[in-house]
């Protein structure tokens, strides 16, 4: 694990400006490291022991003046903007949304917000800038603000499937740039977000992008490998949680239960049975399990289910969903030419 991954999180306050630029040997090492954990992580099945994680009792101290951008006003930057906003730590003043339409403005209005149409507008006048558009309008935002991106600015991509390799390139050199992938639930802050971090983005980089997510849900940084997986669990994985409750109302309505009620009643179970799974630090086959009896409903339930194919559906649809993500960062962009400035 080098430095980058390994390091003793920043306790002090996040500073963005006046980076020291990595050295020649520091970027070597990243480079052949990256490859070893990436062989490690296909070999050990023990892997979530390499989430870098920083202590949340002690978060950096947040910069009172940072500035806050959003290219795109879509529900992933909603979101987030309400986690950001939540925390106190930035004023709703310090914070601007641009996008081609006046459509979805209003509900960052109410926020306190400032709304413009100009991406390059927006760049010229923040630190961090949160890239929240589709993958294949990468290419266009980007060659858009790159004359405005200076070593000051921090870019995190919201993008499916578009590498940070591929952001780097697109930008001038030595871009800080940070890869994140939400999903939906950032919308009532309890989302579970995992980003990484490239080249020229340091240990304090990924502390500021932690500490400004804390509120949107659970935030965990890793290697690049896990962007794509992270999406087809989660990013997608919301809407494979959504059919299964839906399948469970419907099965309620067939025995005859009201919609509405088997519907909430669905929506409750699958809440509850969320968080008790979170909270319990138990395996999900042990809690499973504990709702068994010998000869019981639930036994003859999960068999109906496991005749069904749902498990083997399921894992499935995380693989595909995962693989989907990794085609669309080779289709979104075209091989980039880097940008030297």
């Amino acid at each position: 694990m080098n430095l980058k991954h390994g390091a003793t999180p920043n306790s002090g306050p996040v500073r963005i400006r006046n980076r020291p630029k990595p050295t020649e040997h520091d970027e070597e090492t990243e480079d052949s490291e990256e490859e070893a954990t990436a062989a490690q992580l296909l070999h050990d099945h023990s892997t979530v022991d390499v989430i870098i994680k920083s202590d949340p009792e002690t978060p950096p101290e947040m910069d009172s003046n940072l500035r806050i951008g959003f290219i795109g006003a879509g529900n992933m930057a909603y979101g987030i903007a309400k986690g950001v906003l939540q925390s106190g730590d930035v004023p709703p003043s310090n914070v601007k949304v641009s996008a081609p339409s006046a459509r979805n403005f209003g509900r960052f209005q109410e926020l306190g917000v400032a709304v413009t149409h100009s991406n390059a507008e927006l760049v010229s006048s923040c630190d961090l800038v949160f890239v929240a558009v589709k993958p294949h309008l990468i290419t266009t935002i980007l060659s858009e603000i790159t004359d405005h991106v200076t070593r000051k600015h921090i870019i995190v991509s919201v993008a499916a499937g578009v590498t940070l390799a591929t952001l780097q390139g697109l930008l001038p050199f030595d871009t800080v740039v940070l890869r994140l992938m939400p999903n939906l639930p950032c919308l009532v802050q309890q989302g579970a977000l995992l980003f990484s971090r490239g080249t020229w983005a340091r240990q304090e980089d990924g502390d500021l992008l932690r500490s400004l997510l804390q509120h949107c849900g659970l935030v965990e940084e890793g290697p690049e490998a896990w962007i794509d997986i992270h999406t087809g669990l989660s990013g997608s994985g919301v809407a494979f949680v959504y059919l299964f409750a839906e399948a469970l109302a419907e099965g309620a309505v067939k025995m005859g239960m009201p919609s509405a009620l088997a519907h909430s009643i669905a929506a409750q179970t699958v809440l509850g049975a969320g968080q008790l799974l979170r909270d319990s630090g138990k395996h999900p086959a042990q809690l499973r399990s504990e709702v068994c009896t010998p000869g019981g409903t639930t036994i003859f339930g999960l068999h109906a289910m496991e005749q069904g194919g749902v498990r083997a559906a399921t894992m499935t649809a995380v693989e595909t969903a995962t693989e989907r993500a990794r085609e669309l960062g080779r289709k979104s962009v075209p091989t980039a030419t880097e940008n030297r400035k």
